[in-house]
């Protein structure tokens, strides 16, 4: 009887610890994923390269939405690493509110696996210095040639909420209900889902509608605060908001012209 007890609790410590592993195994070491905004023009786009030359690029104006994936040279990869490895921005972690204050340039957010930590920067990029915007205009440059993504349903992006935002959430859905924070093992039923929060600020790719539709489905069971594009986590790894992401323009459907009157004949 005591064997039966002392292998269930190894039993569920294993899927404990399977619950906190990355989505992705090689993810501490192997990628990183950014976010280029312009201040001036309110345009972005998100660049994600792996060692192995992996390379996810979303690009978003006013009019346009274009996604690509695909391989780039892995030493222009390992030249960025290398980069950002050494940079003192991103290991010290100190950006000055104040020299950003008259900024109109390109602001560059940033998220990476620095000794094994996984960090946040987010800083002017020409505040990064000549050999890292090389190395990284050269990334950018080549993930631009690549394809455009075909057949993906969608991307998921969580930001965790803190401070004034979280205070507003928990307000506001505190008029729907109690507010309950959901159990990790609940979440690992949506792989997806555990992937964003694991690694907030990350596109983690909804392969299929059928993907999309289970997370939907997950929305309106544990009936989440907000949308279905955009909707709020509570649980016991933090709140987070979550975004569902196109990955192409979806443009809204246009009624028919009517055809043009035929011209009146002449008496």
């Amino acid at each position: 009887m005591k064997r039966a007890v002392l292998l269930a609790a190894l039993v569920a410590c294993a899927a404990a610890l399977a619950a906190f592993r990355p989505y992705n195994q090689g993810a501490r070491s192997k990628t990183v994923w950014m976010t280029v905004s312009s201040i001036a023009t309110g345009q972005e786009y998100y660049l994600e390269v792996s060692q192995d030359g992996s390379a996810l690029l979303r690009e978003e104006t006013a009019k346009t939405l274009v996604t690509r994936r695909g391989k780039i040279a892995p030493q222009l990869v390992k030249d960025f690493f290398r980069e950002i490895e050494s940079s003192e921005i991103v290991n010290s972690q100190n950006v000055k509110q104040s020299k950003m204050v008259f900024y109109r340039g390109d602001m560059l957010k940033l998220s990476a696996y620095i000794s094994g930590e996984l960090t946040r920067t987010v800083a002017p990029l020409n505040n990064f210095g000549e050999a890292f915007s090389y190395a990284f205009g050269e990334v950018k440059k080549a993930a631009a040639s690549m394809p455009k993504q075909a057949g993906l349903a969608a991307f998921l992006r969580a930001e965790p909420v803190e401070g004034e935002e979280l205070d507003s959430f928990r307000a506001k859905a505190a008029r729907e209900g109690e507010v309950k924070n959901i159990e990790t093992y609940d979440i690992q039923k949506v792989k997806p889902l555990l992937a964003a929060i694991k690694e907030p600020h990350r596109l983690v790719p909804l392969e299929t509608e059928a993907v999309r539709r289970e997370l939907q489905d997950y929305i309106s069971s544990r009936q989440l605060y907000g949308l279905r594009t955009l909707f709020y986590l509570p649980s016991t790894r933090g709140t987070f908001k979550c975004m569902v992401l196109d990955v192409v323009r979806v443009q809204a459907a246009t009624a028919p012209k009517k055809p043009a009157a035929a011209p009146k004949k002449k008496r």
